[in-house]
């Protein structure tokens, strides 16, 4: 088995042995299930000037690792006037990105993988792994006697060839792509893994061979963050054919993220219709039902029968998002029940709507926040629920694949509440973000050193005191945490008033100052007996006992706070709160240790 990377720039010599010059590529023509070698370049260099020669795999007479020979001469060689066709394996495939169709990921051709038969060469994969890099530097004997070393071994990573298509093979005699029966044989998701890793100038070609339709439905599948971006390297007509076709949710979302005049002249481009959907969506804010809602939902009148409302839905079921339920309105599009597909077809055909529909139906309003979307749609297990105004006006459904990565971004908050950093789904957290925290870090820190300096003589004269500064420190802290988690669990996607704070509050507090109180009382005596000292005791325990209650009622306080706030604050004053408890403890801890000790004549 030979690599490409082994051939390259070896030495090629003439019948008579003489050398002729270097390999530089080999062409392979493209018939069967592996390409195979048509003809070889070969190159030197000349009066201060590389020359290259083409000639026919026929002239090969012996190819290895250290040298290829032509059974012509060298005069013969370099008159030689054959015109390479094919795929350059150098050119066209080396370093180039590559579609894995069997794993449907975008990968970078590190080596190729050769093998001979008859006389010829044949492409039998790509090697994507980092082994191959190695190999080309001529690092490979000695990173592989250093993985021996410690047991391990590289991993094989070749992609056989019947499950790669190359995405840049643009010569003018040669386009080879992936073609659209292979496309259509993926899932869209998979799909859309393959738009996400490709470089910009390649997405439009793929999104040309799969055909609008197609690629509307993979563009959906795309991140939110890089639907945009692909968006933003089309070309406005085509972006625009493209949204159309879209869900007009999905489609209000990418828009949203674009600049505000190409969003504008994208929806002028669009149909009238379509235009008017979408920019009503953009009037709601993101983080609400109207912003999560699709206006693509089966709705009927009340005066339908069963009939005609089957021959309906017969009809308008390509265009739903969900055929889940089935909503039925009044004349003048107000919300008065719904129905499942199995009720319409237990009933008589020439029964009314009305007659059987539930009407206790439950919906969300428009302006409601997405969490508290997600819990009722948790708690009554509803596969999607309806978005009314404040006429009662159905205005779109809201489903629960949407539900879904609600649940997942609103996680990430309350993760972002508890780490104090605002975190985001697509990337993490960079540079500029860390700062915040860190420079609070530092701060607290550097206060935390001034205080400790103005009580250095205290602690010089009893050393036992440092035993529990970790214990005490950390108390408040953990405690506060967990008063922190159990209120994001308690109030969810509400905004709580301050009556229900409260009693949240007291129900919290109840248990907590039960906890810090055997914690002080328990820790208190064991610092009295282990270091004879009933003062050291106390301190402890009446420092345990103020800052775990004050950890709480942090933690109790910080979520809802920080509803209040907006941007990076709302993360980072989990910081304050820890540096103000951290700071607060100390200071408590040391001022009782210098009052009890004190007194007692230390």
């Amino acid at each position: 088995m030979l690599f490409f990377s082994q051939l390259q720039e070896n030495k090629v010599v003439d019948a008579s042995g003489r050398t002729a010059g270097k390999m530089h590529d080999i062409a392979m023509q493209l018939t069967g299930t592996f390409p195979q070698s048509q003809s070889m370049i070969i190159s030197r260099f000349r009066r201060g000037r590389r020359e290259t020669v083409g000639v026919p795999w026929d002239w090969v007479s012996s190819i290895n690792s250290q040298e290829v020979t032509i059974d012509h001469s060298l005069e013969e060689i370099w008159k030689s006037r054959y015109e390479p066709g094919g795929m350059l394996l150098g050119r066209n495939l080396l370093d180039r990105q590559i579609v894995d169709l069997h794993g449907n990921k975008v990968v970078r051709a590190n080596d190729l993988r050769l093998a001979e038969f008859d006389s010829r060469l044949r492409l039998m994969g790509v090697d994507v792994s980092q082994r191959a890099l190695l190999r080309r530097l001529g690092l490979e004997k000695t990173a592989a006697f250093l993985m021996r070393l410690i047991g391990k071994d590289f991993a094989d990573s070749t992609i056989p060839w019947n499950y790669v298509t190359p995405l840049e093979l643009e010569e003018p005699d040669l386009r080879l792509t992936l073609t659209r029966s292979q496309l259509l044989d993926m899932h869209p998701t998979d799909i859309a893994d393959i738009l996400e890793q490709l470089h910009p100038e390649h997405r439009e070609r793929l999104l040309d061979v799969l055909g609008t339709f197609a690629a509307a439905e993979s563009l959906s599948e795309v991140e939110p963050a890089k639907q945009a971006d692909v968006i933003e390297d089309l070309s406005e007509a085509k972006a625009s054919n493209l949204l159309e076709i879209m869900p007009p949710d999905e489609a209000a979302d990418i828009l949203a993220l674009l600049p505000r005049d190409k969003a504008e002249r994208l929806l002028n481009i669009m149909g009238m219709e379509g235009a008017e959907v979408i920019r009503e969506l953009l009037g709601y804010a993101e983080d609400t039902a109207g912003g999560r809602m699709t206006p693509d939902f089966l709705a009927v009148s009340s005066s339908f029968t069963v009939l005609e409302s089957l021959d309906y839905l017969r009809r308008k079921a390509p265009d739903a998002e969900t055929l889940y339920y089935v909503y039925v309105m009044d004349n003048e599009g107000r919300l008065k029940g719904v129905v499942s597909l199995r009720d319409l077809l237990k009933a008589p055909a020439d029964q009314k709507v009305e007659d059987f529909m539930h009407r206790d139906v439950i919906s969300v309003g428009v302006y409601d926040d997405q969490e508290l979307v997600a819990d009722v749609m948790s708690r009554y297990n509803f596969l999607a629920l309806p978005v009314v105004d404040d006429q009662n006006l159905i205005k779109g459904i809201i489903t629960v694949d949407d539900m879904i990565d609600v649940i997942r971004e609103e996680a990430i908050e309350d993760l972002s509440h508890l780490a104090g950093i605002g975190l985001t789904e697509a990337a993490p957290p960079s540079f500029l973000r860390r700062l915040p925290p860190i420079a609070i870090t530092l701060i607290g820190g550097i206060a935390a050193a001034l205080i400790l300096s103005v009580f250095q003589d205290k602690l010089a004269q009893f050393i036992a005191l440092v035993f529990f500064l970790p214990l005490v420190l950390r108390a408040g802290q953990n405690i506060g945490m967990f008063s922190q988690a159990v209120v994001l669990e308690e109030i969810g996607g509400k905004e709580p008033g301050w009556r229900e704070v409260l009693l949240l509050a007291w129900k919290e507090l109840k248990v907590v100052f039960l906890l810090s109180f055997l914690m002080a009382a328990g820790v208190g005596l064991i610092a009295a007996f282990w270091q004879r000292h009933i003062a050291l005791g106390l301190t402890v325990g009446i420092t345990l006992l103020v800052t775990v209650l004050m950890g709480s009622l942090a933690g109790i306080l910080l979520p809802v706070l920080s509803r209040r706030l907006k941007g990076e604050l709302r993360y980072t004053q989990a910081r304050f709160a820890s540096l103000f408890i951290s700071l607060a403890t100390l200071t408590i801890y040391l001022g009782l240790a210098t009052a009890f000790l004190t007194t007692s004549g230390l």
